[in-house]
């Protein structure tokens, strides 16, 4: 988890950096930003719900693996990875802006939530986020306070629709590894069996994420056994 989230950090500072991204334009509104930055907004602060109800429990293990399931399987697996070419792209403008804004705003959040499994990391990447952007008042850390939850960030119908998605990729890649067909080889189709139209729809809308995932021309979908 902690070198993930090295390496999640090392990328966006890098880039940061090139593009002298300080934080000082106005964030972009959550509805104005495309929906894959929404849904990783809406995945953070499930988060922050999760943790919290976990802290407040006592159960430290809980809420320690909440975080580090979503540093590695989300933010960096799924979001960074598939939003490496908004960052290379040479021109400015809003859409790279809204990336920029939101992986600091995970990254921001994480600090917090880690800081008391992992006091020193959390201290370094915090202080060397909020150096630059001056965004936070708090001399460390430590005496920021646990990001408060937010249900008008959360849509669980997007997550859930992202989730289908990410596991019909988990599903497919395993297909083309037990039949030895790297995912370099494109596809002619795959074929999907759904339970009813909610779910075809639902997996529909992420269409265009499937197919770019596994490298297929197109989704067939069967409705019996």
């Amino acid at each position: 988890f902690l070198g993930t989230l090295l390496n999640t950090y090392a990328f966006f500072a890098l880039y940061a950096n090139i593009d002298r991204f300080t934080y000082s334009e106005n964030p972009v509104p959550l509805r104005e930003r495309p929906e894959i930055d929404r849904w990783i907004i809406s995945s953070l602060h499930s988060l922050v719900r999760n943790y919290v109800q976990a802290m407040d429990g006592y159960d430290v293990t809980k809420a320690a693996r909440a975080v580090s399931d979503f540093t590695i399987d989300q933010l960096s697996n799924w979001y960074v990875r598939r939003n490496r070419r908004r960052f290379w792209k040479n021109e400015q403008g809003g859409n790279k802006t809204s990336a920029y804004q939101t992986l600091y705003e995970c990254l921001t959040t994480v600090t917090k939530l880690m800081a008391p499994f992992a006091p020193f990391l959390a201290e370094r990447i915090y202080l060397n986020l909020n150096s630059v952007t001056g965004k936070e008042t708090f001399a460390s850390v430590h005496l920021a306070a646990i990001p408060e939850i937010d249900a008008s960030m959360v849509d669980e119908e997007l997550e859930s629709r992202m989730e289908k998605a990410q596991r019909i990729v988990s599903l497919a890649r395993a297909i083309r590894n037990k039949s030895n067909l790297k995912v370099r080889q494109p596809l002619t189709r795959v074929i999907i069996p759904v339970s009813s139209e909610r779910a075809k729809e639902a997996i529909k809308r992420m269409e265009d994420v499937i197919l770019d995932e596994i490298n297929v021309k197109q989704i067939e979908f069967v409705d019996d056994d």
